[in-house]
């Protein structure tokens, strides 16, 4: 058995004496489920390895009224006899009114581990180009939508020279929807390295499409493979100058 000992037993009569709330705390560890002690002071002794007679004045006391306690019950006695015919045997008097308080502050605490899980469970989860998996928290889903917002106005003021010249559809009368989603996969191939490189690449897609899309398809195949030697960054810089025209 295990009991929760809260830390006002500090701040109690029973801190001016300190071998009797050690005797206390003892019996706390070995009461059952509903504060029973039903142990002599020898066994007690024995199973705590603590000096008998300091067992025994400790029981002493703790059987005593006691007008400063908290709990006026049976006149703030600690602990009371089972059976007034033997000299051991106690009941802890406010064990099940702890034990309840523990009770709901764990049960407390578990509903906001179960509503933490659950919150974190419905968070949206990207991949970003190194393949983990992030939770968007508030905090950085705020980033996430000033860089997409960002990304959106870059692609929106570049010519679409790539949709004129592949006879493809503008997306928003600036990209097509190809080229869209070719800066969305060069994006993740390049991870975080596509922040130093993005103007170079949405340049790239906007007037070289087709050599755009070759570049992207060699480059996942890559990193699929485990070829990158140095970043996806440099092995993409290095099929732009394999596939010039």
């Amino acid at each position: 058995m295990f009991a929760k000992v809260f830390t006002q037993i500090l701040d109690s009569s029973l801190a001016e004496d300190w071998q009797t709330r050690h005797v206390f705390e003892d019996l706390l560890k070995l009461c059952d489920a509903t504060g029973v002690v039903d142990m002599t002071h020898e066994a007690i002794a024995r199973r705590t390895n603590t000096p008998l007679e300091i067992v025994n004045r400790g029981i002493t006391e703790l059987e005593k009224a006691d007008t400063r306690s908290r709990n006026p019950d049976h006149e703030g006695r600690r602990i009371i006899r089972l059976d007034e015919h033997r000299n051991w045997g106690w009941l802890i008097v406010n064990y099940e009114h702890y034990r309840n308080i523990a009770s709901d502050e764990q049960r407390k605490e578990k509903t906001r581990l179960r509503v933490q899980r659950h919150r974190e469970s419905q968070a949206p989860r990207v991949t970003p180009g190194n393949g983990e998996s992030v939770t968007v928290t508030p905090g950085n889903a705020s980033n996430a939508r000033k860089k997409k917002k960002k990304k959106q106005r870059e692609l929106q003021s570049l010519p679409d020279k790539g949709a004129q010249a592949s006879n493809r559809k503008p997306h928003n009368g600036k990209f097509s929807n190809t080229q869209v989603e070719l800066v969305q996969r060069m994006e993740a191939a390049l991870g975080d390295e596509w922040e130093n490189d993005r103007k170079k690449w949405l340049g790239e897609i906007a007037t070289n499409p087709d050599r755009s899309e070759r570049i992207v398809v060699e480059l996942e195949g890559m990193i699929k493979r485990g070829e990158i030697r140095i970043s996806p960054a440099r092995a993409a810089e290095d099929l732009r100058g394999r596939f010039a025209p």
